[in-house]
């Protein structure tokens, strides 16, 4: 037998390049290959992870969020973004990896890619599963943030 632990694999699934969408992660080992560790799962939020890259907390329901945590939410995903625009891997993660990490990931993606909110959630359904993104109001803040983004790239290309 060979030496060293195997662990079990990471609930996680790849969106894009660089970025990477999960459930609940395992809090006691560190995830070789990536950089960031983004906690969205209000419920899941140790004090001590054994990841040792950039760990992001942001802490939301699995529900209609209120004003702070939707601010709290467009704050992370512009994190993310920016660790994605430093050339980092970044895995986001919530308790099943449906919702809460998507919504963070596809907010994300609204600042990095010119791709539409819909297109957006199509692909992370591809890509993830065909269950994500369920939470309407989370589509609809999607939505206001990514269009109102690629609204200010058209305004500043003319």
């Amino acid at each position: 037998m060979g030496g060293g632990m195997q662990h079990e694999p990471i609930d996680a699934s790849n969106i894009v390049r660089r970025l990477w969408v999960g459930g609940k992660p395992p809090f006691d080992r560190d995830f070789p290959g990536f950089d960031t560790l983004v906690l969205c799962a209000e419920e899941l939020q140790p004090e001590r992870v054994g990841f040792s890259g950039t760990v992001i907390r942001c802490p939301i329901p699995d529900s209609l969020l209120d004003t702070p945590q939707t601010l709290r939410a467009v704050h992370v995903a512009r994190q993310v973004a920016g660790q994605l625009a430093d050339g980092k891997t970044v895995l986001v993660t919530c308790a099943a990896g449906l919702n809460r990490s998507a919504l963070v990931a596809a907010m994300a993606l609204g600042y990095v890619t010119t791709m539409s909110s819909k297109q957006i959630v199509e692909l992370i359904r591809r890509q993830r599963s065909k269950n994500a993104l369920f939470n309407r109001s989370f589509c609809s803040l999607i939505e206001k943030v990514v269009d109102a983004q690629n609204r200010r790239r058209r305004v500043a290309r003319s």
